[in-house]
């Protein structure tokens, strides 16, 4: 039975999410097409964002990619910020054309590793004092160094700092970044979007993305306003396929799902495979994420966002769209 408003004619005729949605002034197009949540961050000293997942990218504020970089063992993004770490430098997404920064000197390391308590707190409280930007990583054990690292911008080069826990006081949380008590991290923090009915962020992270209250309350973001920019609606979901059954009874269905996407006064509408468990809510498996309030003057980009749990609940559609204008 379709729902009141929806043509009976145009329920089939939707496109899927890879085939581009349009309406007059906006079109939905496939940035990322790894099936597993992405990691979207904005930039407000930048305006641009951030996706993480199989590979770290940079969109500008109209939503083009800028800058794609593959992930590996020894190249990822630091935690909330526009910094890609490799163990030869960092590439910083802030620049016109990011490239590997190399570092210019590094201290502390493996074969320079005699810093006392003392001796250490000296150098590096200089070199704290002296640096314009501070972002710490994790230890680098394919290196075969198990000591955290300081990246820090000084006097226009890189230094790469290897940290003595002996020294100083560590927090290391995987979800939300090392923390050092005497020396604070100096960066512009990128933040999460938000996907104001589910009620979910962009983290790309079951626990930060809402399920776990004890790192949700050391977000920023939960005392940040998310107004609903745009509104993505169910109009049509037909049971068309089995998928699991208890003693032979059906529990879990799935089947074609018409949606609308409205921004402003357009529509854009499309198709895609949902989940229907019984006596639970629709799956739908997207996600519509908008920034928060005070930047939503500075871009009318948002990211529609769809994980297939199984190649069985998608038809190729799976990944990152990013609306913008046509």
């Amino acid at each position: 039975m379709l729902w009141i408003g929806l043509p009976a004619s145009a329920a089939s005729d939707y496109p899927l999410l890879k085939d581009n949605p349009t309406s007059e002034h906006y079109t939905l197009v496939r940035v990322n097409d790894y099936w597993s949540p992405a990691n979207i961050t904005y930039s407000p000293a930048g305006n641009f964002f951030v996706l993480n997942s199989l590979k770290v990218s940079k969109i500008d504020a109209l939503g083009n990619k800028l800058f794609s970089l593959t992930n590996s063992e020894t190249t990822h993004l630091l935690p909330f910020t526009y910094y890609i770490a490799t163990p030869k430098g960092l590439y910083n997404l802030s620049r016109q054309r990011p490239k590997l920064e190399r570092f210019e000197q590094v201290v502390n390391d493996s074969k320079t590793r005699t810093l006392t308590v003392d001796s250490f707190n000296e150098i590096y409280g200089q070199a704290y004092a002296d640096a314009d930007i501070v972002v710490y990583d994790e230890p680098n054990y394919e290196e075969g160094i198990d000591k955290y690292r300081a990246y820090m911008w000084i006097k226009g080069g890189w230094v790469l700092f290897y940290l003595s826990d002996r020294a100083i006081t560590l927090d290391s949380d995987y979800d939300l970044g090392i923390t050092v008590k005497e020396y604070p991290a100096k960066f512009n923090r990128t933040v999460l979007l938000r996907d104001v009915q589910t009620k979910t962020y962009s983290a790309g992270n079951i626990d930060l993305a809402g399920d776990n209250p004890r790192l949700m309350a050391l977000l920023p973001e939960r005392k940040m306003r998310y107004p609903a920019r745009g509104k993505l609606k169910l109009l049509h979901f037909s049971k068309d396929r089995v998928e699991d059954r208890y003693h032979g009874v059906p529990v879990v269905f799935t089947g074609m799902a018409d949606y609308r996407l409205s921004i402003g006064k357009e529509d854009l509408f499309f198709r895609e495979i949902a989940l229907k468990a019984v006596r639970q809510k629709l799956d739908t498996q997207l996600h519509w994420y908008v920034v928060p309030a005070p930047y939503q003057d500075r871009t009318q980009v948002g990211f529609l966002e769809f994980v297939p749990i199984s190649n069985l609940t998608s038809e190729g559609s799976g990944g990152v769209y990013v609306l913008r204008r046509r």
